[in-house]
Parts: C-alpha cells; structure tokens; sequence
C-alpha cells in the first residue's frame, strides 16, 4: 500500500548513540557495575519509568544512587548518563527536508528529560522539518507500549497501512506492525538510506 506518512525514531535512525558509553560512564561511578543493564534490547525500569515522564530528573539520579551504589554529584550523573549522545548523522535533516516535499513526517522517540536538555539546541534545526513531534517523557507513554502507537495514529489522524515507521529496536518494530504499521527495522545491516531509496522509487 502507498505510503503517505514516515514516522521516525530519533536515536539510532536520526541521532548517532552509543549506549555503551553510557553504561561504561555508570559504572565508573557505581560501587556495583556489574549490575547495571542498560541496552538498546533491554533495561533496568529505572530507565522506563525516566523516559515515560513518570519519575522527575531528581528522582532518577536518586535511584540510580540507590541501585546502583552511584556517589556522584547530578553534573556528574548527568554527563554519564549523556555520554551515548553522540549527534546527528550528518545527513539528517537534508533527507527530511527533502522527504516532506511528498510525504507528512514525524518523530516518536523514547526520550527523557536530561537528554532532551543536552540535545535541544542541536536537534532544533531537525525539528523544524518535522510536520509532528512525538517525545515520551511529555506524552506519559513510551515504546513499545501500544497507547503511544496509538496515541501517535490519533492525534495524526492517519491510517496504520499507508503509516511507514523506523526504529533501531526490535521491541518498537514488533509493536508497531502488530497495529498494522509498515515497518523498517534499522541495523548495521540495514541502513536507513535503504529503505529510502526504495521509498522514494515507490518500490517498498
């Protein structure tokens, strides 16, 4: 079926991120490392909970403090906890610009608050080529859970079939196609300038 709109994630598809280097920076400060589990595929709920908005900045550092063994002051808790922003692939907001001309684009991202702060004024460029934005933090919902899928389609009034999204993480693909979403799983394997050509050729 035709695609008439493209939501994007942000991490992994627009913003370069390694998570290791988060979860290294951790754990220098931590007295139990060993336990931190922080990936693309998997975390703590600590993590959940910061990134649906549903814990305060305050009491995120608290409970990494307390999981965690972490003695650091909040600059240094939040420099680990930023140290996987990397920046925006170069070529980002080019391709955007240049898919809006033909189709509506979005962005749905499991983001927090911290994060947010530390990428704003980088990504606001982004942000404008954007016809809607998606942050979880703000909506009270994250990926993969159904509501902010569902929530999305709502408040853009679009159909599943003719919706195209991209993730990095699995977890985020299998929920989406389970509502009828068409999907694009981005992987070192499959980059997003795949897909895109095949999108713009009317091949997908």
């Amino acid at each position: 079926m035709e695609i008439e709109t493209i939501i994007f994630d942000l991490g992994g598809v627009l913003f370069n991120i390694n998570h290791e280097r988060t979860r290294a920076a951790l754990s220098a400060l931590s007295e139990n490392p060993e336990k931190i589990n922080f990936s693309l595929l998997s975390q703590n709920e600590v993590f959940n909970q910061f990134e649906a908005g549903r814990i305060t900045s305050a009491q995120f550092r608290n409970e990494l403090r307390s999981l965690y063994g972490i003695s650091g002051s909040d600059s240094e808790i939040d420099s680990a906890w930023n140290a996987m922003l990397i920046g925006l692939f170069p070529d980002s907001i080019d391709m955007l610009q240049s898919l809006k001309q033909s189709y509506r684009i979005a962005l749905l991202s499991n983001i927090n608050d911290i994060h947010y702060s530390a990428i704003e004024q980088e990504c606001l460029p982004l942000f404008l080529e954007l016809h809607d934005c998606f942050l979880s933090y703000s909506l009270g919902l994250r990926k993969p859970e159904h509501e902010i899928y569902q929530h999305v389609l709502k408040a853009m009034n679009v159909i599943p079939e003719k919706t195209l999204f991209i993730d990095d993480a699995p977890q985020n693909i299998q929920t989406a196609r389970s509502l009828g979403i068409q999907t694009y799983h981005v992987t070192s394997q499959n980059p997003l300038r795949g897909i895109l050509k095949s999108i713009t050729k009317g091949k997908l």
